[in-house]
């Protein structure tokens, strides 16, 4: 049993490490790009941020799954610009650059400050995977969101990535399927992310956060990661 859930554990351990040493790449070519500004011309402004697009473009491209990649500024690193994303997104022809709203003054501002997983890597330094949910603000887009926060002395911002569910959930239910038992993936809302039966639907959720020995559930893991997503195993019905 416990071997079992390490290796489904293992499993989707490598399916979020893949996506955050994407981002890890991104983070270091905006450190890199904020130091080389800071030592060129003693600040570092939109122009110099907007060099990163051909890393953004290459991780997107080489994960499958991913709807866009980019890095979203924190609050006073660019004297010329408050508030500043640079995104990529995947469309029918390419990628293209995604322009959102960020007026704070405008009713239908893009808000990213107050964004959950932004807030993680700001105010606690961690990562996060949110989500699923129905990104609105980028066409209604089914998506996973990948956070990294990016600092360097000072916290700049997060790189982030969304994966379209359709792309990603599969790959999550390849690596449930090592098991002999049911298994489901659980998100930090008790909300089902993946499962290897039709036991468990994916998008409800659960009455409770399995615990091992409790109702169903004969063993219980934690993906860790900063995901907050729980594996649990139940003998087969």
């Amino acid at each position: 049993m416990a071997k079992e859930l390490d290796t489904l554990l293992a499993g989707v351990r490598r399916l979020l490490t893949e996506v955050f040493d994407r981002l890890e790449k991104v983070a270091d070519d905006v450190i890199g790009r904020r130091r080389a500004a800071l030592a060129d011309h003693g600040s570092f402004r939109v122009s110099d941020l907007a060099g990163i697009k051909p890393t953004l473009i290459e991780q997107a491209s080489e994960q499958r799954a991913a709807d866009g990649f980019g890095f979203l500024v924190a609050a006073g690193v660019l004297p010329d610009r408050d508030r500043h994303i640079e995104w990529w997104q995947r469309s029918s022809t390419g990628f293209v650059q995604l322009r959102l709203n960020l007026d704070p003054t405008s009713v239908d501002v893009y808000e990213y400050f107050e964004m959950e997983w932004f807030a993680a890597g700001r105010d606690h330094a961690r990562r996060a995977v949110h989500g699923p949910y129905v990104d609105y603000f980028g066409a209604d887009r089914y998506v996973f969101t990948f956070a990294l926060p990016v600092i360097d002395e000072i916290f700049l911002g997060v790189a982030g990535a969304d994966l379209q569910v359709r792309g990603f959930e599969p790959r999550l239910l390849a690596a449930l399927r090592e098991t002999t038992h049911d298994a489901v993936l659980v998100g930090p809302e008790r909300r089902v992310i993946a499962a290897n039966t039709s036991r468990w639907l994916v998008g409800s959720r659960l009455p409770a956060t399995p615990r091992a020995g409790t109702g169903e559930f004969v063993a219980v893991g934690d993906v860790g990661l900063d995901s907050d997503w729980v594996l649990a195993l139940a003998t087969r019905e």
